[in-house]
């Protein structure tokens, strides 16, 4: 089937959401109902899709229709394009200043982002923001989704999709170390001598079991024959949440590196010696989808995370 280029023009933002309104339904007649069209306009809205597209992007069969792969690829990229025209509509209707939406992990509120919006706000206070954290994984979908504009935060290549690596723009900001650490006043605190079976011994304070981090020390800890036992607290919250309680407490925890020079662990949370004990780094990298290279406010704060990123590898040697 033949693509002609010109034939794409005529396309409207309803021919792309009749894709996902034929994934929810899977009857061209309910997908009629929902947009107040007729069957046999539905049809032909899907016959000027495939037509613009050169490829069939719906089955039909005697039970209904249904996406085909290359319909549910059409579809995740669609998704992402209609999110952005609706951020486009609300700021407009509103008169607002433009919006960035920002994915990233919690533990970045304490050092990296700060740094790199203090400079675009001194540069450009024009650009709005807005922020939300949470798991990698979720953050990189909701991406893909259009829902966010960038991801700043940890990348784990392990976990990302293949058929999305491609549309993906990846810039590396940082890597920092995983440790161990505890309370200054810990019977650990500043040995030099700790064994690895040592650990068993003592209560932990730990994320979630199926967060990265937490993978990452229990595979560790297996290595050297030791299981960990069940932690005295799970805690579904940012590293921040962790050291605080850290400080307070008689707990091991895990924690990026960068989290022990932040006021609020204040000197009081400390890193583990342990001998042959080596959790994997942390990267840390700026990510956006290559459609949203030409907006202004993400190169912008790209760059803007990279000098702040160049700042504290200087400022911590």
């Amino acid at each position: 089937m033949a693509r002609t280029p010109n034939r794409l023009d005529g396309l409207r933002l309803r021919h792309l959401r009749i894709l996902e309104l034929i994934d929810e339904h899977r009857s061209l007649r309910a997908v009629g109902q929902a947009l107040n069209r007729t069957q046999p306009a539905v049809s032909q809205m899907v016959k000027d899709l495939e037509y613009a597209f050169g490829i069939e992007l719906v089955a039909r069969s005697v039970r209904g229709v249904e996406l085909t792969p290359a319909g549910h690829v059409a579809l995740e990229r669609a998704r992402s394009g209609l999110s952005s025209f609706d951020q486009l509509l609300a700021e407009l209707k509103t008169s607002q200043s433009p919006t960035l939406r920002i994915g990233t992990n919690p533990a970045l509120i304490f050092n990296l982002l700060p740094m790199a919006l203090r400079a675009l706000d001194a540069e450009n206070g024009t650009v709005r923001y807005r922020i939300s954290t949470g798991v990698v994984g979720d953050l990189l979908r909701n991406l893909w989704d259009g829902q966010l504009d960038c991801y700043v935060g940890r990348i784990d290549w392990d976990h990302i999709p293949k058929k999305v690596m491609p549309v993906l723009r990846h810039d590396p900001l940082a890597r920092t170390d995983l440790v161990l650490a505890c309370s200054r006043s810990h019977p650990l605190a500043g040995r030099a001598d700790i064994d690895v079976a040592e650990l068993a011994d003592w209560a932990w304070l730990l994320p979630l079991e199926d967060s990265n981090n937490r993978i990452a020390l229990e595979k560790e800890l297996r290595n050297h024959g030791v299981a960990l036992r069940q932690p005295m607290m799970e805690l579904n919250a940012g590293p921040g949440s962790l050291i605080t309680l850290t400080r307070e407490m008689q707990v091991l925890t895990l924690t990026p590196r960068f989290m022990l020079e932040t006021r609020i662990a204040g000197g009081e949370v400390v890193a583990l010696d342990i001998p042959g004990f080596a959790l994997p780094q942390i990267q840390v990298g700026f990510v956006t989808l290559a459609e949203h290279e030409t907006m202004a406010s993400v190169r912008a704060f790209r760059q803007a995370l990279k000098e702040a990123a160049e700042a504290l590898a200087t400022e911590h040697g």
